[in-house]
């Protein structure tokens, strides 16, 4: 839980780390004021980082994940470009 004026860091696209503030909670959710820009965003708790080491870690993580997904999709029919390019 975070309380007014708390320092918080964020993930912005899940590649860069952005340091805000807490303006206020709404609810579920926090009001973060972006340090060094003008408006507001509104996030859940969970997407917030008490320090940007932690935001980082969260970032290696996604990075790691998203690394590991593999393509499912198999093709039951030949593909036509195989005897064009002489396979």
């Amino acid at each position: 839980m975070y309380n007014k004026d708390d320092v918080i860091y964020i993930l912005e696209n899940n590649t860069t780390i952005r340091k805000g503030k807490i303006a206020r909670k709404q609810g579920d959710n926090y009001i973060i004021q972006l340090i060094g820009s003008c408006g507001a965003l509104t996030m859940p708790e969970d997407q917030l980082f008490e320090s940007e080491e932690a935001a980082e870690k969260s970032r290696q993580q996604i990075k790691l994940n998203s690394a590991n997904v593999q393509n499912d999709f198999i093709s039951v029919k030949p593909d036509p470009f195989d005897n064009w390019i002489g396979r």
